[in-house]
């Protein structure tokens, strides 16, 4: 089998064996890309591409005709989604069209999730489902060069999924958690955040010295910026509960640096180890190969639907529910006919009853029928199937209904807070319905005045403030104060129908 992990810059190439959730690494191998032949995931030349590797793979004799694939693309979305309790295909079907709703996307994404506990909401349990929407683009991509290649591809899966498969294999991470494990490279920092031995969250940010005035020091200034934002969030819907370990991997070179920042707030360091279910690894480096070793763990379907290959993007559903969907048809058919042929054969034959009763009865008693019998009740579950989906698509657009809506105008309300100050907003960080804003003001009354129009717009819920600190601008020397705000977005209500509101009035009179 070979695993590749690919990013923008770097396709790394793993051969090896799985077997009871065990691996053995044979050889392993990286191609360097020039810039611009993998933007954003997306392959712009997919004949280069395959030569490339085709050549490769020649080269160093990695002839294997499988192969799974981890990815990471900032164009990949990720979203925490509360799902009421399902399995299998419904349960799919109903994370695609939530985060279809929610997010604004289209069915032109792959959608996959894994279950990461749950939750009670209005006294329902439902699922807490982390969920990953990928460009179908991207994924018909990879599917194009390994079918120039001749290799089968078995599965294709966004990074931080692949690499959590070995996190959750290895006992030792369990200790460290609430962990935060971070991969650093040139052109990207991915961030997981792990609790109660799952994966809660994941960002992915692409990074460029551009955006940090071309300093050497980018890739350092990079990964605390956005260590320091994950910490808030971690911090805003989870405050008795912080991150108390961070783990390294990738390009470490700024290792020591990182290490001595975070132990001035307390927070443990290390950089991600070899599980003892990993073997061969001795002769290459196992960090910068990890995401394509963890791809190569076989995936529990019942906590997890990790595998881009199983999404039928272009009709929102998975194979099984295409067949799923088939096999109802062909039931109802199949009872259409029976139902139609007996009702043909009694008016044919009822002036001839009694003769030929003897002949209808072999007839109702032959395989045949009894066969037929044996569809129409599958049908039947089948639509008992489809009746108890409706029913969990009606709670889920209910528990849909009542979130808070992120939208333009949310902004717009956000802004107008600041408008006659010198205030103004430096990062947002937005998860959950819950808002933090770091701000900077040159007028130390302003942060007072900035929290009071916040209240009085009274459009927010739960507006905390804990004051300012002085944070003078090194380029210009002047004195500015830092201040963050934090708030909840009001929860929805859903309306009520005038007809509905007539019924109950009717029935309580």
């Amino acid at each position: 089998m070979l695993s590749f992990d690919i990013t923008d810059r770097h396709v790394r190439i793993i051969r090896g064996t799985e077997a009871h959730d065990k691996i053995k690494v044979q050889s392993a191998s990286t191609i360097d890309l020039e810039e611009g032949l993998i933007v954003n995931g997306h392959i712009k030349d997919i004949p280069k591409m395959a030569t490339m590797i085709n050549d490769e793979l020649k080269a160093k004799r990695m002839a294997d005709k499988e192969a799974v694939i981890s990815i990471s693309s900032n164009l990949v979305i990720f979203k925490e989604l509360h799902i009421p309790k399902a399995k299998g295909a419904q349960l799919l079907s109903m994370v695609q069209n939530q985060m279809q709703h929610t997010m604004g996307i289209a069915d032109d994404y792959s959608i996959s999730y894994t279950i990461a506990g749950e939750v009670e909401e209005d006294g329902v349990q439902a699922l807490k489902v982390l969920a990953t929407a990928c460009p179908f683009e991207v994924v018909d991509c990879f599917r194009k060069v390994f079918s120039m290649l001749g290799i089968v591809l078995r599965s294709v899966a966004v990074a931080c999924n692949t690499i959590t498969r070995i996190i959750l294999s290895d006992p030792k991470m369990k200790a460290k958690m609430p962990m935060l494990l971070v991969q650093i490279d040139p052109n990207f920092v991915s961030l997981n955040l792990y609790e109660n031995n799952q994966l809660t969250f994941s960002r992915f940010a692409s990074i460029d010295p551009v955006d940090y005035d071309n300093s050497p020091d980018y890739i350092y200034e990079a990964v605390n910026e956005n260590i320091f934002r994950m910490f808030q969030f971690q911090k805003s819907r989870n405050g008795d509960n912080p991150i108390q370990n961070v783990v390294f991997y990738g390009d470490t070179t700024e290792y020591i640096r990182l290490t001595n920042a975070l132990e001035q707030m307390d927070i443990t360091t290390s950089l991600l180890g070899v599980p003892n279910n990993i073997g061969g690894y001795e002769n290459f480096e196992f960090q910068a190969y990890a995401n394509a070793i963890g791809a190569m763990f076989r995936s529990n379907k019942e906590y997890e639907r990790i595998n881009l290959l199983e999404v039928d993007a272009a009709v929102g559903r998975t194979s099984a529910g295409a067949s799923f969907a088939a096999g109802v048809l062909a039931a109802a058919l199949a009872a259409a006919a029976v139902v139609a042929g007996v009702t043909i054969f009694f008016h044919i034959t009822k002036n001839q009853y009694n003769a030929d009763t003897a002949e209808i009865q072999t007839w109702l008693d032959s395989p045949e029928t009894a066969q037929r019998v044996d569809a129409v009740d599958a049908m039947q579950n089948k639509i008992d199937m489809v009746t108890q989906y409706k029913q969990g698509l009606e709670t889920a657009k209910y528990i849909y209904d009542t979130q808070p809506v992120f939208t333009s105008e949310v902004i717009e309300n956000i802004d107008a807070n600041f408008e006659g100050t010198t205030a103004d907003v430096k990062t947002y960080t937005y998860g959950s319905g819950f808002f933090s804003i770091i701000c900077t003001a040159t007028d130390n009354n302003d942060p007072s005045r900035v929290v009071a129009n916040f209240i009085e717009q009274d459009i927010f819920d739960n507006v905390t403030y804990t004051g300012f600190a002085l944070a003078g601008n090194e380029t210009t020397g002047a004195e500015s104060y830092e201040f963050t705000i934090s708030f909840d977005m009001r929860k929805v209500e859903p309306e009520v129908e005038e007809n509905a509101e007539e019924t109950t009035t009717e029935g309580v009179e």
